[in-house]
């Protein structure tokens, strides 16, 4: 993806460094988030630490929050090709790629994004290969979750799923766990 990168914050140095430091074919525009309207853009770089995300956002941009805080996608200062890795997912056909900045799912040009549990859900499931057992997956990144907690969440997981063409299927198996089943997969 390439195309308007829209920075929204309060560091005067972060847009032009990606701009003076990029590959090319993107543009970054800057706004205070005072000033910020809803504006579209490809990416939306949102900076946690100069304001929360809102709660309303164009439909279909992609967001990646920036910042210090512990829930910020890219945690300043951030490596570049963090940023490239954003603007260019290389997902081959059929396959679903899981991106650990903006924590988002690509899967046949299009992408869903992740809360941090559904992320570090996706990622043990599809990381084992086979089978994950309720009891592990509920301790997923040092969480402990109840059986109902974790029965909401793979819920959730599933529903974003269902949101690209060919989804990977999550099939729950009664008393053992949950497995992960591929795009097209049986």
């Amino acid at each position: 993806m390439r195309g308007r990168v829209l920075y929204v914050g309060l560091d005067p140095d972060l847009p032009a460094f990606l701009s003076a430091y990029g590959t090319g074919g993107f543009r970054v525009t800057a706004l205070t988030p005072r000033k910020y309207r809803g504006e579209r853009a490809d990416l939306l770089l949102w900076d946690l630490d100069a304001a929360p995300l809102p709660d309303e956002l164009p439909e279909g941009v992609r967001v990646v929050t920036v910042g210090y805080r512990e829930d910020a996608d890219l945690s300043r200062p951030f490596p570049f090709a963090d940023f490239e890795s954003l603007l260019d997912p290389d997902p081959a056909a059929g396959d679903a790629v899981l991106s650990p900045v903006g924590r988002e799912l690509f899967s046949g040009g299009s992408s869903v994004r992740l809360s941090p549990l559904e992320y570090d859900l996706f990622a043990a499931l599809s990381e084992a290969g086979a089978t994950v057992d309720t009891e592990r997956l509920a301790k997923t990144g040092g969480r402990d979750l109840s059986p109902h907690a974790l029965g909401v969440a793979i819920s959730s997981l599933r529903k974003k799923l269902d949101r690209l063409p060919d989804p990977p299927r999550i099939s729950a198996e009664r008393g053992k766990g949950y497995r992960l089943i591929p795009s097209g997969g049986k």
